[in-house]
């Protein structure tokens, strides 16, 4: 490709540079360490960088990326909807892109900034707004599933930068006065996947009665790929003796038990993800109180890309009637709020057990997990939290929540379980609000 994809220069103001090293530094974090590992992270800073790896590189290399860092403002692109369908065709379709753009209201200052010789390169540029940059996503198959709020600056002073950062962070609407805004793209549609097989992650804990029911309604209800995969944890009655037999009785199903630690539902669902074989997983609660024959909108949900992990919840719909506690209700609605304003996106349901996944992202929440050391009995928060803080499009699935009509519900103490989740709520408000890199 010979046209040049940006207006800019070869050479770099030192006020630019400085941004440069900011912006690099404060995403570095916002990226599992699993990609850098393997790597399948890359950063773009020029025109020739730009097009030596999207015009010149082997295919495979390109599709091997799983985030590409455009350090360069998308002000100064020629013509930024043709770019984005360039790569859209080259790049693999879990590619999540990261560029930023100077915000309109620094327009003046960047002008004087300009006529000082402070900074170069944007007597052609556009000034962009979110209304604007929305007009040409709108043109092209990216949509944002992340913004992030870590920059305010262009350059780094001592207190004020880490102070009004977050400030922004803790109110979002003041982003507009910050100068940059920096944010994570995904690809709107991608290949159907409706022929990959997905595990039903299926923890259970004393559900003898419910083992048969699972696998029936499994059986009848299900018009995708799928194997069962039982995690009895530790149950005192014969839970784990009904799946065995199951598995005896439907040869031709791919049923699977394995024993979980007794530490909780997360710590089974682990287990039951590292064993599973499926390209997709679902965790599914034994109690049936979410319907097996839901899980086909998860699958067809998640299979045509509509999000990257879609949570089921169960307060869209009318609840049945003694379905959920009143108690438990308005803890729902609390830790919904609570965790919107965390996370900076909408969630109408954090408890559901309900939710579904790429297997292999699975390694990506418990890298977050373990780095801000979540003692997430549940799950259900990591996983919000994670796939958040990554990059990944969360969106909610109502489902329909029905009363539980054999065995007895885990969540007895509910006091104990409060305290444990506002534990995680603090120390993700510490991570998402106040860390600045």
């Amino acid at each position: 490709m010979k046209d040049k994809v940006i207006f800019e220069k070869g050479d770099k103001s030192f006020l630019r540079k400085k941004w440069e090293n900011i912006l690099i530094e404060s995403i570095k974090n916002k990226i599992p360490q699993t990609y850098y590992s393997n790597n399948q992270v890359i950063v773009l800073d020029s025109d020739e960088s730009i097009k030596d790896f999207f015009f010149n590189e082997k295919e495979e290399i390109i599709k091997s990326k799983r985030f590409i860092i455009l350090l360069v403002p998308l002000n100064n692109f020629v013509d930024l909807i043709s770019f984005f369908d360039k790569i859209d065709k080259l790049l693999h379709e879990d590619c999540k892109l990261i560029l930023n753009y100077f915000n309109g209201s620094w327009k003046y200052i960047f002008s004087l900034f300009s006529l000082l010789g402070l900074i170069k390169n944007f007597d052609n540029s556009l000034f962009f707004s979110k209304k604007k940059l929305n007009i040409f996503l709108n043109c092209t198959n990216y949509e944002i599933s992340r913004v992030l709020k870590d920059l305010s600056l262009p350059f780094k002073l001592p207190f004020l930068t880490r102070f009004l950062t977050i400030l922004i962070n803790l109110f979002p609407f003041l982003s507009f006065f910050s100068f940059a805004n920096v944010f994570s793209l995904r690809k709107k549609t991608k290949n159907l996947t409706s022929n990959k097989l997905m595990s039903l992650i299926i923890p259970c804990k004393n559900e003898e009665e419910n083992i048969n029911k699972i696998v029936e309604s499994a059986k009848s209800e299900l018009s995708f790929p799928f194997e069962l995969v039982f995690v009895d944890d530790k149950s005192t009655d014969s839970t784990k003796g009904r799946i065995i037999e199951e598995i005896k009785k439907n040869e031709d199903l791919k049923i699977k038990v394995f024993d979980g630690p007794g530490n909780g539902k997360s710590r089974a669902v682990d287990i039951g993800v590292r064993n599973a074989q499926g390209f997709f997983c679902a965790i599914l609660d034994a109690d049936l109180t979410v319907k097996m024959n839901d899980m086909n909108l998860f699958y067809s949900s998640i299979s045509i890309g509509n999000g990257d992990v879609i949570n089921g919840s169960r307060l869209i719909y009318r609840l049945e009637k003694n379905s959920m506690r009143f108690l438990n209700y308005f803890g729902n609605k609390f830790f919904s709020i609570l965790i919107s304003f965390i996370i900076s996106s909408s969630v109408s349901d954090t408890l559901c057990g309900t939710k579904c996944f790429r297997k292999d992202d699975w390694e990506i929440f418990e890298e977050f997990r373990k780095n801000n050391n979540l003692n997430d009995i549940w799950g259900d928060f990591n996983i919000l939290f994670s796939s958040s803080f990554y990059g990944f499009k969360l969106i909610d699935l109502p489902v329909r929540y029905y009363e539980r009509l054999t065995g007895e519900t885990k969540m007895t103490k509910r006091f104990f379980y409060f305290i444990n989740m506002l534990k995680l709520c603090s120390k993700a408000l510490i991570v998402f609000k106040f860390k600045s890199k």
